[in-house]
């Protein structure tokens, strides 16, 4: 399932640390800023795009479809937990939906290329 990284540890703990900084984000109370018509859910597309991508990195595609249900999930449950939270947030179905095509998204670009992105970083670093 996993791919022949040198540095998957490090690479998953990065990711990890990534979902804890999203679920830290979006389960804080919300704080007003600059704003556009729809940027809310750019940044939900956005973020779930940047999650996936790095996650379907690690894996070999044949994970894609447990790494979509996971992180669909993932994205669900942060917006039900919104709903039920009394810190200024609220569940909405369309940031489950933007949430969603991030997933689709980010899977459609790791699908694309041949080899994982952190292969080819890996090549720049030096072997221990």
């Amino acid at each position: 399932m996993w791919r022949p990284l040198r540095y998957r540890r490090v690479w998953l703990a990065l990711g990890l640390l990534g979902i804890l900084a999203v679920l830290v984000v979006c389960l804080s109370p919300r704080v007003p800023g600059p704003t556009f018509a729809g940027a809310d859910k750019l940044e939900h597309l956005l973020t779930w795009f940047v999650v996936v991508a790095w996650f379907a990195a690690l894996v070999e595609r044949r994970a894609y479809p447990a790494l979509a249900i996971v992180m669909v999930g993932l994205g669900v449950g942060i917006e039900l937990a919104q709903h039920f939270m009394a810190l200024g947030r609220a569940g909405d179905w369309r940031d489950v939906v933007a949430n969603s095509l991030g997933v689709g998204a980010g899977l459609l670009a790791a699908a694309l290329k041949r080899d994982s992105w952190l292969l080819w970083v890996e090549k720049w670093l030096p072997a221990t």
